[in-house]
């Protein structure tokens, strides 16, 4: 892993948590960030159903960005120390296959622990009041009574690890959380979000992450990003015309656990020396792409082409996936009008 240097000149060298109840305390303290101030992380440490029945979570988070679509995720916090079969397979194996049983226990012990936190409570009556639902029961109910989604937050993900929850055939998202560390003993964060927004646009003057965004900036990004439907990908010549036109599909591309299913359109932004968007195509369907943590996205039909739509600032050119509305793609004159 590379190195940080901060504003100060200080040097950040990434270390290795051994152990998961430490990594745990971090996960909790940047939970916000990780999992943004419109959601409710809880820490689980109690057993839900009967041993043989279920694996104990690390944690529960009800993602309420979109007050009107809350969902539940199950949490498991790992270090890459683990085994990804006999630990971490194992333990979401269980959970997917036993979750529809035992939902009522999962919501009722969810509710207890909002309940007895005043922050927590406030922030799931805040939501609901956004909602269309009676009360603050319902509005939970809807969070968990749905379909499994389940994260690994991870200091490091291998392929192996991506190949192991594949074969669950479940919607598991993996997050890595990496933590690098001064000589003074400082400490700093590098971590994926939940809807892909540590970042607004990766730029060609702007090629890494940042270790600390501010909460503001990342409500900003995130209410801008639920309102898109559409995910620019970058393409090189060759991949363009083999892959996008070609065979109909666009892969290794690295989206956001909660953007999967929001995206409904890709378009491509062809690089220099075309240096824009040209083509757009109604997604079908987004499958794990191998063993590599990210996707690849097969179209309904071929690609069609649009008026070309190029940045306004030459330098202004995108190294990794956007996230724009379609309509207001279509009708930008520029790549930024798409982006306000």
């Amino acid at each position: 892993m590379p190195t940080i240097i901060d504003q100060r000149q200080h040097t950040y060298n990434p270390i290795r948590l051994t152990s998961e109840a430490k990594f745990e305390e971090v996960v909790f303290k940047l939970s916000d960030q990780i999992f943004g101030q419109a959601s409710i992380y809880i820490p689980v440490k109690r057993r839900i159903g009967r041993e043989n029945l279920i694996t104990i979570p690390d944690g529960y988070v009800v993602d309420m960005a979109d007050p009107g679509l809350p969902k539940l995720y199950v949490v498991e916090n790992e270090i890459v120390s683990h085994d990804p079969f006999k630990h971490i397979g194992i333990q979401m194996l269980k959970f997917v296959t036993s979750f529809d049983d035992i939902q009522l226990k999962v919501r009722n012990f969810i509710m207890e622990y909002i309940t007895s936190h005043k922050r927590l409570l406030a922030r799931l009556e805040y939501s609901c009041k956004k909602s269309d639902s009676r009360n603050i029961d319902e509005y939970l109910d809807r969070a968990v009574y749905g379909d499994f989604h389940g994260i690994v937050v991870i200091d490091e993900a291998h392929k192996e690890l991506h190949r192991v929850l594949q074969k669950i055939n479940a919607d598991i998202s993996v997050l890595e959380l990496k933590t690098f560390e001064s000589e003074s003993g400082a400490r700093v964060y590098v971590y994926d979000t939940l809807y892909d927004d540590d970042e607004e646009v990766e730029t060609n003057t702007k090629k890494k992450k940042s270790a600390s965004v501010s909460s503001a900036d990342i409500a900003r990004r995130r209410s801008r990003r639920l309102q898109c439907d559409t995910i620019i990908v970058p393409a090189q010549p060759d991949g363009f015309k083999r892959v996008f036109i070609g065979e109909n599909q666009w892969w290794a591309i690295r989206i956001g656990p909660a953007m999967k299913d929001r995206i409904k359109y890709i378009a491509a932004y062809q690089v220099a020396p075309i240096g824009a968007v040209t083509h757009f195509a109604e997604i079908a369907d987004i499958k794990p792409y191998k063993d590599t943590g990210k996707y690849v996205v097969i179209f309904k039909q071929p690609a069609v082409a649009v008026e070309p739509i190029k940045p306004r600032d030459t330098r202004f050119s995108p190294q990794g996936p956007i996230y724009v509305q379609k309509d207001r793609l279509l009708n930008a004159k520029t790549l930024e009008d798409a982006l306000k």
